[in-house]
């Protein structure tokens, strides 16, 4: 019996260091990231990096296109992020614009309309700005490149604080419901594409 139990043992062991010997060497944390089969790392890169989106169904349909292009560098992603945000306001602007034509509104929508759109537009400047500013992101301290994040996070923050004012005007000049739906409808993709730029921002390396 003691001679079986010590051949027990003995094949038991051997086992053991033979599934050890056979086993995948552990990922550390400078392997690059391993894409699923039939996808490419650039892809793989976006659906990480859009794991970091408010978004995130939207920051896909946004970058997934341009996977190849942004080529693992989140400042590609950001600065593509961005540049939604800059056609989501020409889109909301031109929407807004078009509202404030039709007929029976009254004059007090009117004007909270107009006044809306140029609010909406004149945050494109601010787009712009951060879209510069990632250009130079290179030298300088922590300090530096921190206040350059937030230069850049509040540029694009900017576009949301547009989007909140238009919509409590509309409120303060007692817009009829069904038009506040729509201004609210045509501003709410605009926010999220803006919260999007942000969150990337934020979380950009550099």
């Amino acid at each position: 019996m003691a001679r079986l139990l010590s051949f027990s043992l003995f094949a038991l062991a051997v086992l053991v260091v033979s599934a050890a010997s056979s086993a995948p060497a552990p990922v550390t944390g400078n392997s690059p990231a391993v894409a699923p089969a039939g996808e490419s790392r650039a892809t793989s890169f976006v659906r990480k990096t859009c794991d970091d989106a408010t978004y995130i169904s939207l920051c896909l349909d946004t970058l997934l296109p341009n996977a190849a292009r942004i080529n693992l560098h989140p400042k590609k992603a950001a600065r593509l992020a961005i540049m939604a945000t800059i056609s989501g306001v020409q889109t909301a602007a031109s929407k807004l614009q078009n509202q404030s034509k039709k007929p029976k509104l009254r004059a007090h929508e009117v004007a909270a309309l107009n006044e809306c759109t140029t609010m909406v537009m004149d945050s494109v400047l601010g787009l712009n700005q951060a879209l510069e500013e990632t250009q130079h992101l290179g030298g300088g301290s922590k300090s530096d490149k921190q206040a350059k994040r937030v230069s850049m996070e509040e540029h694009v923050s900017n576009v949301v604080d547009a989007a909140n004012t238009c919509v409590n005007n509309m409120h303060v000049v007692n817009a009829r419901d069904v038009l506040l739906i729509r201004v609210e409808d045509v501003l709410e993709p605009l926010v999220e594409l803006a919260t999007n730029a942000v969150d990337l921002i934020h979380r950009m390396q550099f």
